[in-house]
């Protein structure tokens, strides 16, 4: 039987809503795209790095200062009321610097190439686009950056740890489309693993950084915690265990800028930072917009990809702004899947094994030699979503602003399980699917949240922010082209298995205070937060769940020993009332951060956080920076840091039963296993310990060397990990707690555990050359490559459950995951050359290698092996832009993974894999592994676009 997926929800409506929204919007701002909006300045005479500081303060734009301004004279500052471009002329003028408009709300000022002076009322080239082209911006932007320090206007070649900052055109260069593929080829820290199987897992990746668990970084937007995703990852991928963020909920088109902080800042920002902090910053644009329409497909030519985007800014006041941006995608599913020689169909006599019968072409059932082999679907699931996000601010005179933002995704996926056959006759009833079947899990994934606040320029002299901040991820599950065994043919094909929630609320304060001590800078931040936690577990419908009680007696030798069928939906078992889980946590934080100019060359900054959890007790952390400028173009940098991860809600809470394909014997077998809540009467009656908090010591060092045209940097880390948290492995319960088994009824299951301590060190280096060149000619080199290891410490593996029962509970296969299944480097390597309207990127991405394990993972070779070594592997992208200024357009074609490379065959876990005489022979289903794959296995891919600015 074949099947043709198709995704729920009607595309063609959403994709008609999309563009009359977009054409609405361009409509309804041509009468005002004339309106160039005056600002009331007052910025005294000061240095003038200070003064553009406050211009961007004053103005409400965003200002990336590429020079070095100290060389040149103090600016005589700028009072009246005028337009943002005249009061840049001013600021600038006899100082050898210019000013380019990147967007309506950025602007970047540089060194002059061209000395004439600008008019005072330049005009802005229609659809002119970001003119900073690079993948990094630290190497060569002085860019402000918002994470990382509390200090106003600190610069990212001025912090103490590494920040990197992605522009929008750095985002679009990679030409994917989604906002965690995107940072994945840019930042080589960042991994956003593929798998495939691994039921919610495969429309919800796992983002990681530096090697370490989704749930190790905090993610947030415009500054403020982003909540995480309902869905716990329980398969075997990267990631097990955790519950992370959905990366891809707020789309590219959205965002002015991402930030990725590579430091532990648990004392700054709270839980989950051990690894890093990510801010996704949404756009602050006061005037214009832009409508973007792709298409691009694999070269095996599947995976079409359509995306329609926009954005729209309108100006509010002098200062203020709101900005609408929409998008809608729309992907159709890959599949690399391999063929498949099990047998399908009973032969003569009832014979499931016909191959290891002396005459296998007598025993076949005549249906064998037709069956369309390629009968698993392994690869990209099939994926629609409409996202809208909308920010504002509002200012009231020379008091402050008031802020808001808000975003909705909606995001429907389909993939694929284990094909079941009629020779498997537990799972599949015959008079339903005569030819077996494909199970299906369509996934709807709602994002939405909201935020809101009031910002005081000066209360008493503090620089004041108020803000609530609510959000909340669904993960909803509907199983397909499936059934109920148990209910036998009265089954329906199609039930709704239930749905996750998670939900998160946020009430902060945060106040900052610059003054000085001694003639040197000092700035004070100090605030509160309160958060809510709320998880819930929906049941599904009875069918989905519900054990029907049949026996199979339509399958050879069934009349006389009927099969009992095998309860719940296949593929994903829905979630039962026994399930259903309501719970709230609240946790409260203070912090402060003090930042001093110790000398004129040496600057330390100190972090404290004190937070409390009502369900597991209290924290203190603490944090210090220190930056020393050995020469005018070189200073070391450092930070040393105690961190702290609580365990998630989902961690404590989630349970379910589920069908996971483990490794028997060099076979991929199914088994239903149980997960269990550390709190449930199975986990007391065997002893499980109750779930403690994650804690880490964060230790990194690096330099910062610049030159002109160039900037280098490097920093190594060091992370100490304890009682990381993690699923166990199946735990016999029938046979090691035989009384418990028979009372309960229940014969294995998993748990979250503090499983072992581990060790993750590596380093990162930036770098970028900026090639100098005639005219408006530029040519620009950039490195950014990281080298990171994780180790699980000897000894402190827990093996233990109560007080003397020794089990595997963390096996060998769990510790490879942490240990073994990311690459162990990755390099990126980028030139960007432009002349006129042209534009041109080649990129080239080295993942480095990495080892996937099976079962016992005891094996590298022979024909028991189940580890496999993955080399590494270059992949090349490469795209070229026009742009017909006069139109505000441009047009961009290009590829990823231009030359096709794959990863390395898959030799392990394999499932279909055999010899059916006269028939074919097959080496699996799983042509590439589907436990993880860091650049995905499928292939090259093309695309084009066009976007045109107004």
């Amino acid at each position: 039987m074949t099947l043709r997926p198709a995704v729920v929800g009607s595309s063609d409506g959403l994709l008609r809503l999309m563009v009359i929204l977009i054409l609405g919007l361009v409509m309804s701002v041509s009468a005002t795209a004339d309106d160039t909006p005056e600002i009331r300045f007052d910025i005294a005479p000061q240095p003038l790095r200070q003064a553009l500081l406050e211009f961007s303060e004053q103005a409400r734009i965003q200002l990336i200062l590429a020079a070095d301004t100290e060389d040149i004279p103090a600016s005589r500052g700028v009072t009246g009321t005028m337009t943002a471009e005249e009061a840049l002329v001013r600021l600038t003028l006899g100082t050898g610097l210019e000013y380019h408009f990147s967007s309506g709300n950025t602007v970047t000022v540089r060194r002059q190439k061209v000395k004439p002076e600008p008019p005072l009322r330049p005009e802005k080239p229609a659809g002119q686009q970001d003119i900073d082209q690079l993948s990094i911006a630290p190497a060569s932007f002085e860019e402000i950056i918002s994470i990382g320090t509390r200090v106003r206007g600190r610069t990212v070649g001025a912090t103490s740890v590494p920040v990197d900052v992605l522009s929008p055109t750095a985002l679009a260069s990679t030409g994917q489309a989604e906002t965690g593929r995107m940072l994945q080829m840019l930042v080589p820290s960042f991994n956003f693993s593929s798998s495939s199987v691994s039921d919610g897992t495969d429309a919800l990746r796992p983002a990681t950084l530096r090697g370490m668990s989704p749930d190790q970084t905090l993610v947030l937007l415009n500054g403020r915690r982003r909540h995480a995703s309902a869905l716990v990852h329980v398969n075997t991928s990267v990631g097990r265990g955790s519950a992370g963020t959905d990366m891809n909920a707020v789309p590219a088109i959205a965002l002015g800028r991402i930030e990725v902080l590579r430091d532990g800042a648990a004392a700054q920002y709270g839980s989950d930072a051990i690894a890093g902090v990510i801010n996704l910053a949404l756009r602050r644009d006061r005037e214009g917009g832009r409508i973007s329409v792709s298409r691009g497909a694999t070269y095996a030519g599947d995976g079409d990809t359509t995306t329609v985007n926009g954005f729209i800014a309108y100006p509010v006041s002098s200062r203020g702004f709101v900005n609408l941006s929409l998008e809608y995608r729309d992907r159709a599913p890959t599949n690399r899947a391999g063929l498949s020689a099990n047998q399908q169909y009973f032969g003569a006599n009832g014979e499931s094994d016909c191959a290891a019968t002396p005459d296998p072409a007598s025993c076949y059932d005549p249906r064998e030699y037709t069956f369309d082999r390629r009968n698993f679907r392994i690869g990209d699931a099939a994926s629609e979503q409409f996202a809208a996000v909308f920010n504002a601010e509002i200012p009231f005179g020379d008091v402050g602003h008031w802020y808001g933002f808000a975003t909705y995704s909606d995001r429907d996926n389909m993939s694929a399980g284990f094909y079941r056959r009629v020779t498997q006759p537990e799972r599949t009833v015959a008079s339903l699917y005569p030819d077996g079947f494909l199970p299906l899990i369509n996934t709807e994934i709602t994002d939405v949240s909201a935020a809101s606040g009031l910002v005081l320029k000066s209360l008493a002299g503090w620089h004041v922010d108020l803000g609530f901040a609510h959000g909340r991820n669904e993960f909803a599950y509907r199983i397909k082209n499936s059934l109920n065994a148990s209910l036998g043919a009265d089954s329906p094909f199609e039930a709704d298995a239930g749905s996750l929630l998670f939900s998160q609320s946020v009430l902060s304060l945060d106040a900052v205070r610059e003054g000085s001590l001694g003639g040197r800078d000092v700035t004070l931040a100090m605030g509160a937060e309160y958060r809510r936690d709320r998880y819930e577990i929906r049941a599904g419908e009875h069918a989905s769940y519900s054990d029907g009680g049949l026996n199979n007696t339509n399958c050879p030798g069934c009349d006389v020993a009927p099969v009992r069928y095998q309860q719940g939906f296949q593929v994903f078992r829905g979630f039962s009332p026994d399930n259903a889980v309501d719970r709230k946590r609240d946790s409260f934080a203070l912090y402060s951060d003090l930042d001093l100019s110790v000398t004129a060359v040496w600057r330390l900054s100190a972090a404290a956080r004190f937070e409390h959890y009502d369900d597991f007790g209290s924290r203190l952390t603490g944090k210090m920076t220190s930056r020393v400028k050995l020469t005018e173009g070189l200073a070391l940098r450092g930070a040393l840091s105690t961190g702290f991860r609580a365990p998630s809600v989902q961690q404590k809470y989630f349970n379910s039963v589920s069908t996971q394909f483990v490794d028997a014997g060099g076979l991929t077998v199914a088994q239903e296993r149980g997960t269990f809540r550390n709190d449930s009467a199975l986990a007391v009656a065997i002893g499980v310990p109750q779930l403690k908090e994650e804690t880490a010591i964060n230790v990194s060092a690096g330099l910062v060397w610049t030159l002109p045209n160039f900037t280098l940097t490097a920093d190594y880390y060091h992370i100490d990990i304890e009682d990381r948290i993690a699923i166990s492995g199946s735990v016999d319960i029938a046979r090691l707690f035989p009384d418990v088994s028979s009372r309960m009824g229940i014969t294995n299951g998993q748990f979250f555990f503090n499983a072992a301590d581990t060790v993750t060190k590596g380093a990162d280096i930036v770098a970028v050359y900026d090639w100098p060149l005639s005219g408006d000619d530029s040519l620009e080199f950039s490195l950014a490559a990281n080298w990171n290891s994780t180790v699980v410490k000897d000894g402190s593996i827990r093996t233990t459950i109560g007080d003397t029962l020794a089990v595997p509970l963390f096996t060998p296969q769990d510790i490879s995951i942490l240990q073994d299944w990311q690459p162990e480097s990755r390099v990126m390597l980028a030139a960007t050359y432009e002349t006129g309207p042209v534009s041109l990127l080649l990129r080239a991405n080295r993942f480095g290698g990495y080892r996937i394990c099976e079962g016992t993972c005891d094996q590298l070779s022979g024909d028991g092996r189940n580890v496999q070594a993955f080399g590494a592997e270059w992949v090349l992208d490469a795209q070229v832009s026009y742009e017909f200024e006069r139109h505000g357009v441009t047009a961009t074609i290009g590829a990823n993974n231009i030359l096709g490379q794959y990863p390395d065959r898959n030799l392990i876990g394999q499932a279909g894999a055999g010899d059916l005489p006269g028939i074919l022979s097959s080496e699996g289903v799983f042509t590439y592994s589907r436990r993880a794959a860091p650049f995905g296995f499928n292939g090259g891919y093309w695309y084009a676009r066009l976007s045109f600015s107004f």
